[in-house]
C-alpha cells in the first residue's frame, strides 16, 4: 500500500514538473521570437547578423556596420553579410566608419585607428600621432583631411603627419565624441563627459563654445547633422536626460534656435542619432524609445510594435535608393524608400 502511494506521489511531482518544464520553454520560445519572425509592414527588413550597431557607412553597394563585433559587410540590396572584417587584434566595439573620397575604409575602435584599402589594412595608434588610441568619431574635410576624435583630442592627418587640437587649442574638452563639417568650412566638436563638456565650434581663427549655461539642454552630445536650411541639429543626453537642439546662425555667430524633449514629440529625451531624408523629413534616434519622425507639422515615434528590431536607435543612414537603414542594439532595420513614404 504504502509503495503504491509513494508511486502516486512520485507521478503526481513528475507531471507537475512536467508542466512546469514545458510552460518555460513556451514563455522562452514566446519570448525569445525575433521580431523578423513577426509580421511587419511591407517594405520593412530586420537584417541580424549584425546585431550591435554603432555605425553605418555606405560605399557603392555595400553598407557597412560597426559595432561590439567588429565590422561586417552587408549587400544594400539583399542586406545579406559579403564581407567580415578581420584583423589581429580583433577590432571590437567600433564606433565610428568612415568611407573617404578614394574609396577607402576609415574604423575607428577602442584600439586606435584602422584603414582599409579593399585588401590590406594599416592602424595608426598613439605611436603615430594619434593623442589617443580611444577614437569615438570619424570625419573629412572639404580639403580631403581626415579627421579622428578621441578622447585626447582632435586630430587630422595632414601630409602623412598628425596635428592634434585639445582643450588648450580651445576645444571644450579634450574628449572628442562627435565632430562635423559645415556647409561654410567651420568645424564642430561635442564632446561626452558632462557635466563638463559640451560643443565647440571652430572656424577663421575663433572659437565658439556651448554647454547648458548657454542653451544645450544636456552637455553630452551625441550627435551633429545639418539639415537642409544650414541649421546645425545637436542630439545631447544621458539615460532619461537630455533633448534635440538647433543652432542658427546670424550671420557673425551661431544662436540657439528650438528646444526639443519628449514632451515636445520626442521619442526619448537622449537623441542618440539624427538624420534628415531626401523628402525633409526630420528623424531623431531614441536610447531607449524608438525613433521620432517629424514631417509636416506632425510627431510619429515608431517602435517595435511598429516593426523596428529595437528601441535603442544608435545610427541612421540613407542610401541612393533613398532606402533608411536604421542601426539599433540589436539589429538592423531597413525601410525602402516606398515604405519610408507611406509612413
Amino acid at each position: 500500500m504504502r509503495m503504491k502511494k509513494d508511486r502516486t506521489i512520485r507521478l503526481f511531482f513528475l507531471v507537475i514538473l512536467t508542466g512546469t518544464l514545458l510552460f518555460m520553454v513556451v514563455q522562452f520560445a514566446i519570448e525569445n521570437t525575433e521580431p523578423d519572425q513577426k509580421e511587419i509592414p511591407d517594405g520593412w527588413k530586420i537584417i541580424r547578423p549584425p546585431h550591435d550597431v554603432m555605425a553605418l557607412a555606405i560605399q557603392d553597394d555595400t553598407i557597412w556596420a560597426g559595432g561590439k563585433d567588429g565590422v561586417i559587410g552587408l549587400d544594400r540590396e539583399s542586406g545579406q553579410v559579403v564581407a567580415e572584417l578581420r584583423t589581429e587584434p580583433p577590432m571590437t566595439y567600433v564606433r565610428a566608419l568612415l568611407v573617404d573620397r578614394e574609396g577607402g575604409l576609415w574604423i575607428g575602435h577602442p584600439s586606435g585607428l584602422t584603414y582599409y584599402d579593399g585588401n590590406t589594412f594599416q592602424t595608426y595608434s598613439t605611436d603615430d600621432g594619434l593623442p589617443d588610441i580611444r577614437v569615438n568619431a570619424l570625419m573629412q574635410d572639404h580639403h580631403g583631411h581626415i579627421w579622428v576624435g578621441t578622447w585626447g583630442g582632435a586630430a587630422v592627418l595632414e601630409n602623412g603627419e598628425w596635428r592634434t587640437l585639445t582643450e588648450a587649442d580651445g576645444l571644450a574638452d579634450d574628449m572628442v565624441n562627435v565632430m562635423l563639417e559645415d556647409n561654410k568650412g567651420g568645424l564642430w566638436f561635442g564632446s561626452y563627459v558632462a557635466p563638463g563638456g559640451g560643443l565647440s565650434y571652430y572656424n577663421d581663427g575663433k572659437w565658439q563654445l556651448f554647454t547648458t549655461q548657454n542653451g544645450l539642454p544636456h552637455n553630452n552630445i551625441n550627435t551633429l547633422s545639418e539639415d537642409s536650411d544650414g541649421n546645425i541639429w545637436v542630439g545631447t543626453g544621458l539615460y532619461e536626460r537630455g533633448g534635440a537642439v538647433t543652432l542658427v546662425n546670424n550671420g557673425t555667430d551661431w544662436t540657439v534656435g528650438h528646444v526639443l524633449a519628449k514632451k515636445d514629440g520626442l521619442a526619448g529625451n537622449k537623441v542618440r542619432s539624427f538624420l534628415q531624408d531626401t523628402d525633409g523629413v526630420m528623424w531623431f534616434g531614441s536610447e531607449y524609445d524608438g525613433v521620432a519622425r517629424w514631417k509636416a507639422g506632425e510627431w510619429q515615434v515608431l517602435t517595435e510594435k511598429n516593426g523596428l528590431s529595437n528601441p535603442e536607435i544608435k545610427s541612421l543612414v540613407q542610401d541612393d535608393d533613398a532606402n533608411l537603414w536604421i542601426g539599433t542594439r540589436d539589429g538592423i532595420t531597413r525601410l525602402n524608400s516606398t515604405a519610408r513614404q507611406k509612413l
